[in-house]
Parts: structure tokens; sequence; C-alpha cells
């Protein structure tokens, strides 16, 4: 495929620039399939062609609230305690051996989900105070610290079940419509879904 686009390409004195395609769907589920209306498919290409053309995904700020917010990661973790509960009473009384594949699947990434979350509060609590950086000086306003491409399947495991109630989303572009509320910030008070996003599209005018 990839070889049949590169002949084409040359024959039509196009070129073709390779990237790598890790974690474009998350971002782009996260980052524009809200913001734009659009589906994850069509936001993770889009992640690409900005990626081709030297562009890095920042995680919006709004977003890095909600990962750098010890309660709200305790929050999402019970979350995933209590789904993780319910998976394993499920496990112990299916009888039928293809549902209990699907739901020990389920269990398994919910367990690796909780996993990251884990990692990511005890990485909170080794750093240091936010009034104190690693240097000895305060950080500037407006700075942020740089984030991995991992960083977004936290993000995404610290949202899904949490925010949205359901461990599986196929459709993120209705998100920023929604009435539900994102109340576990601390200090933010009731905030309708759809104003949550309202920052991190501003971020990208």
């Amino acid at each position: 495929m990839l070889s049949k686009i590169e002949r084409t390409a040359k024959l039509s004195g196009l070129e073709v620039i390779k990237v790598n395609p890790a974690f474009t769907s998350v971002i782009g589920a996260l980052k524009y399939a809200p913001q734009f209306g659009i589906d994850k498919d069509i936001a993770g290409t889009y992640v690409i062609g900005r990626r081709a053309l030297g562009f890095k995904e920042e995680i919006p700020e709004n977003y890095l609230k909600l990962l750098s917010d010890r309660e709200y990661l305790e929050y999402a973790i019970y979350t995933y305690t209590e789904k993780e509960e319910e998976l394993k009473e499920q496990l112990k009384k299916e009888t039928n051996q293809y549902k209990r594949n699907a739901i020990n699947s389920e269990l398994k990434q919910v367990q690796k989900a909780k996993g990251l979350l884990l990692e990511k509060l005890k990485s909170l609590q080794d750093e240091p105070s936010f009034c104190e950086a690693v240097n000895g000086r305060n950080p500037k306003r407006g700075e942020t610290k740089k984030v991995s491409q991992s960083a977004w399947q936290v993000l995404r495991v610290a949202f899904v079940l949490p925010l949205l109630g359901k461990f599986f989303v196929r459709d993120f572009s209705d998100m920023a419509k929604t009435d539900k509320q994102v109340s576990s910030l601390r200090g933010w008070g009731d905030v309708p879904m759809r104003d949550f996003f309202e920052q991190p599209l501003k971020l990208l005018l």
C-alpha cells in the first residue's frame, strides 16, 4: 500500500513525508474531534498532517489541569477500581466461555488503565511543590512542562470512564455539545463540558 502511494506520488511530482503514527488517534480524538465536531478517524489524519508539517501537539491547558489535580486522579482511580470489581463479579457468574473471554479482555484493559493513573498519581506525589521548580526558580507565567506522547494515553484513561461514564468511547465529536458537568477539578465549580473545551480551542487559534 505504502509503496503504491509512493509510486503514485512520484509520478505526480508530489512529496511523501513519513511520520510516526503513534498516538495520533488518541490525540485526534481528545483534542480535535470535540473542538471541530469531526470523528476520531478524521481527527487522527489531521494530527498526522500537522506532524508531517513539523507541528508538535501540546496538551491544552484544561487537560493539564485535569492531569495535575491529585483529588481528581484519586477519584478517577476509584472509578476504575469500581469497574474492576464489577467485571470480576461478572466473570465469576458468567458461564459462557465466549462472554468470559470478552469480560476478561475488558478487565485487563481496565486494570492497565488504573495502573497508568496510579503511576501518574505517584509521579505527582514525587514532584516538587508548584512554588519551587526543580532548578529552584519559580515557573514563569504561562510556562508548561514538556509532555511525552504517552501522557495523551494517561489523559484518555483519566477522561473517558470518570467523566463520560464508559470505558469504550468511539465518538468524541459531540463532547463539546453536552451539558454534562466537569465538577471534580479543584476551584472550578460545576463546569459544562462544552465550556471545558473552549480554552483548548482558543489555544489553537
